[in-house]
């Protein structure tokens, strides 16, 4: 699943606004949460939100461990001090997308101008593994750059590839709660 850079979202974000995670997300995920509600997210119910989202964490995978295993400390904490399961279920989206969407987020970098994480994050959908990246897009047409470089975005996310590859990624979450 290929990340739309030139989602509103993150344009507005780039111009020094606040970043909103939780839409990037589920604008990136869209095509999941439909398919469990036949619905667009922002008219589904509360209730229904927080089961669309549930459903596909439930299919998700960080570095090659299930979301639920990886984030255990942080879900009990969100547990204890959140209200109701919806908003246990934003907290994770919430840390997610900023692991995800935080290298498109100007206000995130650091000193050198780079955003780094150590998480790729995937959907499982019946044993294929649909990982959230971002690709430079082929160049169609007249006009078409040849041997263009690729974009720091597209390397960053090729780079953490081949890193969970390997084996490189943490298999346990490292910030216990936020």
């Amino acid at each position: 699943m290929n990340i739309d850079i030139n989602s509103p979202i993150i344009k507005y974000a780039q111009k020094g606004n606040p970043f909103n995670y939780e839409k990037l997300f589920i604008s990136t995920v869209s095509d999941y949460i439909f398919e469990y509600k036949n619905a667009s997210y922002d008219k589904l119910t509360d209730k229904d939100k927080s089961v669309s989202l549930a459903r596909i964490i439930k299919k998700m995978e960080v570095n090659g461990v299930p979301v639920q295993e990886f984030f255990s400390a942080e879900l009990e904490e969100w547990r204890e001090k959140c209200e109701d399961s919806f908003q246990v279920v934003l907290s994770l989206v919430n840390t997610m997308s900023r692991d995800i969407f935080g290298c498109f987020d100007p206000n995130m970098r650091t000193e050198q101008g780079h955003m780094r994480t150590d998480r790729v994050y995937a959907i499982n959908n019946d044993g294929v593994l649909d990982y959230i990246t971002y690709r430079d897009e082929e160049k169609k047409g007249l006009f078409k750059r040849k041997n263009a470089e690729p974009s720091n975005a597209h390397k960053y996310f090729a780079e953490l590839m081949d890193m969970c590859q390997k084996g490189l990624l943490p298999k346990k979450s490292n910030y216990g709660g936020k």
